[in-house]
């Protein structure tokens, strides 16, 4: 199946928001009636917050898929296809677009908070589950998930040993090795002597 992904206009939020019900509707079976009805309402109203970003899967002019992201914090915030087209790799392609922008952004890792019935999806793309949440649909429907997330770049193991402690001015970073360099030299050089001098004592 040939479709596009392209980034969301105002203009598509009808479709938008008729594709993400029937999927809710057809492929929520792990939540009851009302869990799915509540979902339905809320998620329609939570759509183009001010910090997403959407995407649509495009397939002769119709939409078949869309996916968004929360840009504070890096947050998928919802990966739906048509019920009748899953499993063709438009999901995947879609993931793979926000998680293409949360690298541009600068971000290391993403996550999302999945239905049940998502995290295979999410496993299978390289997500590592989190741990079990869940959260109040219309503040009174409780919807239970799964917090999962993905390392998007690898962090070298001496980068996360000598990262510094505090937040450096931005002209201090480059020099915090040095730093070290001379805090440990200073450490040696002038306590050293010190601790040797109060063991020999010690011994006397």
């Amino acid at each position: 199946m040939d479709f596009k992904i392209r980034l969301s206009k105002p203009e598509d939020s009808e479709k938008i928001i008729e594709l993400q019900t029937s999927s809710l509707r057809v492929l929520s079976s792990s939540y009851n009636l009302n869990q799915v009805e509540s979902l339905v309402r809320s998620q329609a109203s939570a759509r183009f917050a001010q910090n997403e970003i959407g995407f649509v899967a495009e397939h002769e002019n119709e939409i078949v898929g869309f996916a968004s992201y929360l840009t504070h914090p890096s947050q998928i915030s919802g990966v739906y296809v048509h019920p009748n087209l899953i499993r063709q790799g438009i999901g995947t392609r879609l993931l793979k677009a926000v998680e293409k922008i949360a690298i541009d952004r600068g971000y290391k890792a993403i996550q999302v908070f999945s239905s049940l019935a998502g995290v295979s999806f999410y496993h299978a793309n390289g997500y590592q589950s989190i741990r079990q949440s869940g959260f109040y649909s219309e503040q009174k429907t409780w919807i239970p998930c799964v917090i999962l997330k993905k390392q998007l770049i690898t962090v070298p193991i001496a980068q996360q040993v000598y990262q510094p402690p505090v937040s450096l001015p931005l002209g201090l970073k480059p020099l915090f090795p040095a730093m070290l360099f001379l805090v440990t030299l200073y450490l040696v050089v002038v306590i050293g002597p010190i601790v040797v001098s109060f063991i020999r004592s010690f011994f006397r």
